[in-house]
């Protein structure tokens, strides 16, 4: 069989936020057995991140790590213990821009508070990601597609390679283990590493457009004049990600019951009421759907 090997190693990250276990949990899983993740053609890494936050099962020590791969700071000598961590592991993974990388595809596992399912994050636009997800979406068609635009940009840990994304699946607590989603989530990699490998064979494969949901903006809480939050999701928008939302529905619910209704074109909510954005800023983000050629 003649090879049109394009991908060397691929790297599972776990654990880049300390309490989001599914990730963990299935690192030390491949950790014990390596064939599960073996393919013919390449190589596949598994890494636990930020064993620190691990450890303590919080999202991070000092700062958000998935945040700290952009090459601003991968060249800074802040003195965080997440950037010093990202600037350790780019040279373990890339390094970012690098002709000969370490890893050609990462793929970054996370847990998500908010009604997001099976999900596909994806800010990389190189044309083997995209057919990658095509046949994710193909093998599993429960799988949504979010392309973020949002709050940093190029600072995720899947952007040390030249291909790859993020998978977030949920609702999952966070610092709990959810068993279908586990399996699920299982079972998408095992989908990748499959794909990949056919993709290095020069296997044919009949792979279709991707309808994906594409990043408008983030949407903040209401707050008051000293930045405190003084309204929540509206019980109608709550758990509705991926849903259509229109001029005139119900966004949210002051403290003192008043309902602020939504007041923008129609586009669909995600990361509604994440738990961990309330820190960031923002009730949810806004997105467009579209379709990508693949």
């Amino acid at each position: 069989m003649r090879l049109m090997k394009t991908i060397n190693q691929v790297t599972i990250t776990g654990g880049t936020h300390g309490n989001e276990l599914t990730g963990i949990y299935l690192v030390k899983k491949w950790i014990n057995h390596p064939e599960l993740i073996q393919r013919e053609s390449f190589r596949t890494l598994t890494m636990l991140m930020n064993k620190e936050a691990i450890a303590q099962c919080t999202r991070y020590k000092d700062r958000d790590l998935n945040r700290c791969f952009s090459h601003e700071l991968l060249q800074s000598d802040n003195p965080s213990y997440e950037v010093k961590l990202a600037q350790e592991l780019n040279q373990k993974l890339g390094p970012k821009g690098s002709p000969n990388p370490q890893s050609d595809f990462i793929v970054d596992l996370h847990t998500t508070t908010a009604n997001m399912g099976l999900t596909i994050v994806v800010s990389n636009q190189s044309d083997l990601t995209w057919r990658a997800i095509s046949y994710l979406c193909q093998q599993e068609p429960r799988l949504k597609v979010y392309q973020w635009r949002g709050d940093e940009e190029d600072a995720f840990v899947d952007s040390i390679a030249p291909h790859g994304f993020a998978i977030e699946v949920g609702t999952v607590p966070q610092g709990v283990l959810r068993a279908d989603l586990f399996v699920a989530t299982e079972a998408l990699i095992y989908h990748l590493l499959d794909f990949l490998d056919k993709e290095n064979k020069g296997l044919s494969m009949a792979l279709q457009n991707v309808t994906y949901y594409n990043h408008e903006m983030l949407v903040d809480y209401p707050r008051d004049t000293d930045g405190d939050i003084i309204a929540m999701v509206h019980k109608d928008r709550q758990d509705r990600d991926y849903d259509l939302i229109e001029t005139g529905d119900p966004l949210f619910r002051t403290l003192d019951g008043e309902v602020i209704c939504y007041e923008g074109e129609p586009l669909h909510t995600l990361f509604v009421n994440e738990a961990a954005y309330y820190e960031k800023g923002f009730a949810m983000t806004l997105a467009r759907e579209a379709v990508r050629e693949v």
